[in-house]
This record gives C-alpha cells, sequence and structure tokens, in this order.
C-alpha cells in the first residue's frame, strides 16, 4: 500500500541513523545517502484547546460522573499539562505535599520534570492521599477485576464525559494544550 509523507519520512529517519551508526562509528560508508534525500512535507498537526465554557462543561460532566478517578486525572491533566500516561502511572512517592510538586522521573524524552501542584488540584490529590491503599503506591490503581493492569482504564467513562459535555473532535491530549495556551495567556 501506498505509505503516507509522515510515514515516509519516519521511515527515511530510522535508516538515517541506521546509515550514521555506519559512517560514523563503524566506518563501513564515507556518507550517509539519506542526507539528500528531501523529506516530504507533512501538515502542521491539529492543536485543539477548551475554550471557558467547554471548560467548564467539562469539568462538571467529570464531577457528575460519580467517577472520582476521572475528575482528579482530568483536573490534574489540566493543571499541569502532565500527559495521559504521566498522569495515569503516578505514585505516591512522586507527589511532595510540602513542596506541592509532582516530579516525574520517566518523560516521554527522558528527562525529569517538576509539575507544580496547586489549586484544586493539589487539594483533590491530597485527600485522595487521606484514603489511599497503603499497600499500593499508585494513585489511580487498577480495578480488582484488572490487576495486572498498571492504572484504572477510564477511557469509557471519559467517553462518556465528553459526550455529555457536548465536545467533538476532543482528545485527552488536547487537555495539555489547554493548560499550555492558559499559561500562555
Amino acid at each position: 500500500a501506498k505509505r503516507s509523507g509522515p510515514t515516509v519520512n519516519r521511515y527515511l529517519a530510522a535508516l538515517s541513523v541506521c546509515l550514521s551508526y555506519a559512517v560514523k562509528t563503524l566506518q563501513w560508508i564515507e556518507r550517509n545517502p539519506c542526507e539528500r534525500i528531501t523529506k516530504l512535507s507533512e501538515s502542521a498537526g491539529r492543536v485543539r484547546f477548551l475554550s471557558d465554557d467547554e471548560r467548564v462543561r467539562l469539568l462538571n460532566a467529570c464531577h457528575n460522573s460519580n467517577n472520582p478517578d476521572l475528575y482528579l486525572a482530568v483536573v490534574l491533566s489540566l493543571t499541569t499539562g502532565a500527559r495521559q500516561a504521566e498522569i495515569m502511572t503516578l505514585r505516591w512517592s512522586q507527589v511532595d505535599f510540602r513542596r506541592h510538586v509532582i516530579t516525574l522521573y520517566e518523560t516521554k524524552n527522558g528527562e525529569r520534570r517538576a509539575l507544580p501542584l496547586v489549586g484544586e488540584a493539589f487539594t483533590l490529590l491530597k485527600a485522595r492521599a487521606k484514603v489511599r491503599d497503603v499497600n499500593d503506591d499508585r494513585i489511580f490503581p487498577p480495578k480488582a477485576r484488572a490487576k495486572k493492569a498498571e492504572c484504572i482504564d477510564l477511557n469509557a467513562p471519559w467517553v462518556s464525559a465528553r459526550k455529555a459535555a457536548g465536545l467533538s473532535d476532543f482528545h485527552w491530549h488536547d487537555l495539555r494544550h489547554t493548560a499550555a495556551s492558559y499559561l500562555a495567556m
């Protein structure tokens, strides 16, 4: 099948890494032939963030979903700008209530990052810390039926909350864009 421009660019990038290794480390070839290939154009990508009205509707829908995990995860995402996986795999050892900071040790780009913990996110997390399972260090542990999972599955409640809020074309990652746009404003 025909490949899209972005897919071809990723394949070329992977091939280029191998050929660069052959040039620099192994010295098998003089020059990386991928350097001469023009990359295909890619779209700028989509950037979607919540308006003030949409934010209120989404938070209300999450709060009214009777799923405290969903509400806390969305508030943390909106407040910190962390990725979904970073939020969902949080452990209590990463939270410093005294300094109001969450420390992410393993991020997508491999860098350690500190997130400020403020407002409602701080209050909700502090309340959850009082009733947490002392035998499980995860903030969002899976339910009993899915003990082997890394964290709770919030996909179904998330879809329902989005629908209840009347949001279309909105993904969890867009919460990160929303946090960034609020910081910029």
